[in-house]
């Protein structure tokens, strides 16, 4: 609305679902392109939106700076332990019965 200089969203994703979730971002992302004329700053909580979506990141406790950079520079100094995705599948009728009949 306007080609902002800046706009500032405030955890725009919490709540959304994946497929509107990766549709806000596709968008976002394409502001600072397009024109070169707005930059964006985002409030997150979630590293895969920051990373998504920011070149440049900072982490803030009780509103003070503690560190500021790119992710791999916020993840050496912050990350610890792993990540873990699943895959969950569902079994078909002809499996659960399949199952059951092994744990009896």
């Amino acid at each position: 609305m306007g080609n902002p200089p800046i706009i500032f969203l405030d955890e725009p994703s919490p709540g959304v679902d994946p497929q509107a979730n990766r549709f806000m971002w596709n968008i976002v992302s394409k502001i600072p392109r397009k024109k070169k004329q707005s930059s964006v700053i985002l409030t997150t909580h979630s590293m895969e939106e920051a990373e998504a979506l920011c070149n440049k990141m900072g982490i803030m406790v009780k509103g003070e700076f503690k560190c500021f950079g790119n992710a791999s520079h916020i993840k050496d100094k912050y990350g610890t332990g792993f990540e873990i995705e699943f895959k969950i599948r569902t079994l078909n009728e002809q499996e659960v019965k399949a199952v059951e009949e092994q744990s009896r």
